[in-house]
Parts: C-alpha cells; sequence; structure tokens
C-alpha cells in the first residue's frame, strides 16, 4: 500500500490563518493611510497651566514630606511631579521652542537624581537637600524665560509673548 505524503497540519493552519488575516485587516483599515502620519495630541496652554500647577502642589508635598523625613512619601510626590512634567513636552514641541525643551529635560534629569538620592540603601540628607536644591534651579531657569506673575491676583501664566 502506498502513502500518499501530506503536509503535516496542513488544514488546521488555514483556519488560524484566515483568522489572522482577517484581525489585521481590520486592524489596517484603523491606521493612517500611507503617508498620512498620526498628528501628536494636541497640548494647549489650557492643558500646560494646570500640568504645571499640579507638578509645583506635587514636588512642594515632596519638600514637606523631606522635611518629615518621609521618604517613601517623598518619592511618590516625586513620581507625580515628573510624570506630570514630563508630559508637558509635547506643549514645547509643537511651538518649537528648543531652549524650552532643553530646560524641560534638565528638570526631569535632576528629578531622577532626586529620586536616585531618595532611592539609596542609605539616604544621606546633604546629598538630598542638594538634589532638591539643583530641581529648583532647573525650574527656576525655565520659570525666569516662560513664566510671569499677575500682579494683581499673584497667579503665575504663561509670560506674554513667548509662546507666540
Amino acid at each position: 500500500m502506498q502513502r500518499t505524503h501530506r503536509r503535516p497540519f496542513a488544514h488546521r493552519g488555514l483556519g488560524h490563518l484566515t483568522g489572522l488575516l482577517v484581525v489585521i485587516g481590520a486592524a489596517g483599515g484603523a491606521l493612517p493611510a500611507a503617508g498620512q502620519e498620526k498628528p501628536y495630541p494636541i497640548f494647549t496652554a489650557e492643558h500646560f497651566v494646570p500640568a504645571m500647577k499640579t507638578v509645583g502642589q506635587a514636588f512642594a508635598a515632596v519638600t514637606a514630606s523631606l522635611g518629615r523625613n518621609e521618604f517613601e512619601d517623598s518619592k511618590a510626590y516625586l513620581v507625580i511631579s515628573r510624570d506630570r512634567l514630563a508630559t508637558t513636552i509635547t506643549f514645547w514641541r509643537d511651538r518649537k521652542k528648543d531652549d524650552a525643551i532643553r530646560m524641560l529635560r534638565d528638570a526631569v534629569a535632576k528629578l531622577d537624581d532626586l529620586d536616585a538620592a531618595l532611592s539609596a540603601d542609605r539616604i544621606d540628607p546633604a546629598a538630598v537637600a542638594a538634589s532638591v536644591k539643583q530641581v529648583g534651579a532647573a525650574c527656576e531657569a525655565c520659570h525666569a524665560t516662560y513664566r510671569e506673575q499677575d500682579p494683581v491676583t499673584k497667579a503665575y501664566k504663561l509670560k506674554t509673548g513667548t509662546i507666540e
């Protein structure tokens, strides 16, 4: 009796292959057409100002908890500060503000340095204090260029004429 050579599992994979092609086709239909890029989400001043307020409040909580030697709380607030600050890069990219992007990246790096100081096996209060000062200086560098205080309300806002 002669055996016919069949490819093993040839019939079994056909259903899976068909299903995979349907999924790929459906996903491909949701993608932009060739040559089109998906735009970045729009990050307006109305998004930027509350983000920066959150950064400021969270970093104030970092320094307050450091004053009480609550290092775990400090790290938790630091994560909030860093994450919110990092998202603002879209705001600066959309406006082609390379100097602000550099200052932002420097501030995020300083926040990372503070996180490293707070993550040490033995926390060195002097190193933490130095990192906090460096974060403050990094923030102030950008604020001096892009932020102003309303003389009446004392609220901070983007400096007029700097982002148009």
